[in-house]
């Protein structure tokens, strides 16, 4: 099944049980723009209709190992339309992508005023957001409030699926899904204040292949043809004997499109990786 949101209903075309409703306004920002704009979904008299959801239905079709959880989310943030497969709901452990959340949270602080935000703060963010570097998470988790972080992002952004872990201090188990990731990542691209939202892209447009421990990141929306991508990737071993393999992001260089490819597979990273490449390969096929 692929859910839309916003957007007209194509009765007699769309299978039955797809839903229509229209995506809630972008969040408040936390600060006044400076000079550098928010970007903006581009605007039209008549938008044509958004192609996500052919896009979603390609991708998910790729799903063909038996066992794999895959769920995908793509908003076309010129229409407003969000498209959803079964498992876009299903919250599974974040791995890295928690890093994100926690970024969100301590500079929408920053910009805000309630927290003092350093240069060297910025500088671990960037480290946790491009090559993935997990002392850098864990400085600003314990500086930053670990899980009250995550909740208050939860709380901000009305986020439906995310939930703080059982362990207060593994936050590679915050509990999340691709539909609240496509939440998160209009959030950055519509509210943040600009030089926070600037940090955040850079940092994630610049991810090098290799992390910082070693893993080859570049799959999903790091795919080698990446495109002009800017993507938080994740990855988490070997809970409950599978892996949890994501990428999220904006999948072209104009930011039209956000996208989430979340999975928790029963196979080794290997699988895991082509399973990602497929759908969001379908995914950049359809759209750009």
């Amino acid at each position: 099944m692929v859910l839309v949101l916003g957007g007209p209903l194509l009765v007699g075309l769309l299978d039955p049980s797809v839903e229509t409703e229209q995506v809630a306004p972008a969040p408040t920002p936390v600060a006044a723009p400076s000079s550098a704009p928010v970007p903006a979904p581009t605007t039209a008299a008549a938008p044509a209709p958004s192609p996500v959801q052919a896009a979603v239905e390609a991708a998910d079709a790729t799903v063909t190992r038996r066992g794999a959880d895959v769920g995908i989310a793509v908003l076309d943030r010129t229409t407003g339309a969000l498209a959803l497969n079964d498992e876009a709901d299903d919250a599974m452990n974040s791995a890295s992508l928690s890093k994100l959340l926690t970024a969100v949270d301590l500079l929408d602080r920053g910009a805000a005023g309630t927290v003092a935000v350093s240069a060297q703060d910025r500088r671990l963010v960037r480290a946790a957001l491009g090559p993935s570097d997990d002392p850098s998470m864990n400085a600003l988790w314990s500086r930053f409030g670990g899980q009250s972080g995550i909740t208050r992002v939860i709380e901000r952004l009305g986020l439906q699926d995310t939930a703080v872990p059982d362990d207060p201090s593994q936050w590679g188990e915050v509990q999340l899904s691709a539909r609240d990731m496509t939440t998160v990542v209009r959030h950055v691209l519509e509210a943040m204040a600009p030089a926070d939202r600037d940090l955040v892209l850079g940092a994630m447009s610049a991810a090098p292949d290799t992390a910082s421990d070693g893993f080859d990141q570049a799959f999903g929306l790091l795919a080698p043809d990446r495109r002009g991508a800017a993507a938080k990737q994740g990855w988490l071993c070997c809970l409950q004997s599978s892996v949890d393999l994501h990428s999220a992001g904006v999948l072209d260089p104009g930011g039209r499109f956000v996208v989430a490819v979340l999975s928790n597979q029963p196979f080794g990273y290997a699988a895991a990786r082509s399973v990602l490449d497929d759908a969001v390969g379908a995914l950049r096929d359809t759209l750009v």
